[in-house]
Parts: C-alpha cells; sequence; structure tokens
C-alpha cells in the first residue's frame, strides 16, 4: 500500500520467475557450506527457498515453515519447528549434538529444492 504515489508494483518491473530460481539454484553452494554455526538461518532460509521454488511467490521465513512443517518426514519437524520458534523469539534454540540430524535435514531440503528445477 502506497503512501503516497503510484504502488510498487508499477515502478518496479516484475522480477522472472526464472531469474528467482537462478538466484536460488546459485545460492546452494554458498548455504551449504554455512549451515553448522547459523543453523536457525539456513534451515529457514532452505524452508522459504523451498516454498518460491514450488509456489512462484515470496514469503516470510516463518510463514515458509509453516507450510513446510506437513510436507515433511517426522523425523526433521523438531528441527523446523525449534528454528521457527527462536526466529519469531518464542524459545531458545540449541543445536548443540544435531550435526548429523541437521546435514541430513539440509540434503533433504536441497533435494526438494533441486527437484523442483524445472
Amino acid at each position: 500500500m502506497a503512501l503516497a504515489g503510484p504502488e510498487a508494483q508499477e515502478l518496479i518491473p516484475k522480477i522472472p520467475d526464472e531469474d528467482i530460481k537462478k538466484a536460488i539454484f546459485d545460492s546452494l553452494p554458498t548455504l551449504i557450506n554455512s549451515v553448522i554455526g547459523d543453523e536457525r538461518n539456513s534451515i529457514l532460509t532452505l524452508a522459504r527457498m523451498h516454498f518460491t521454488v514450488v509456489t512462484g511467490k515470496i514469503t516470510s521465513k516463518n510463514k515458509a515453515a509453516d507450510w513446510l512443517l506437513p510436507k515433511i518426514p517426522v523425523q526433521f519437524k523438531g528441527l523446523l519447528q525449534m528454528a521457527k520458534c527462536a526466529y519469531l523469539g518464542e524459545c531458545d534454540d540449541n543445536w548443540v549434538g544435531k550435526d548429523e540430524e541437521i546435514t541430513e535435514f539440509f540434503h533433504y531440503l536441497i533435494q526438494l529444492i533441486e527437484q523442483n528445477n524445472t
């Protein structure tokens, strides 16, 4: 909603879906290398990337997490819920001792994203 003047959509050209997908796929290697130590942000970023690749829309990290939760195996739900809860400031996240589980979840999310590379 513009306070004054034209709506943003009138001034800013729509970014083609192909460009958004390319940016997502191009950023995966960097994200892969930074997961340990930045678990919350990395998990939520992948959730949002998957949401965007599948729906063609942009959303917040917490809404992407809500969208993704019912779609993932139960073994990963706790990680995504903890990431979202901590992101919203509703709990503290503790990733100690979860490196293997996080890595498995990360690879699962990347596989989901890559499956939608059309």
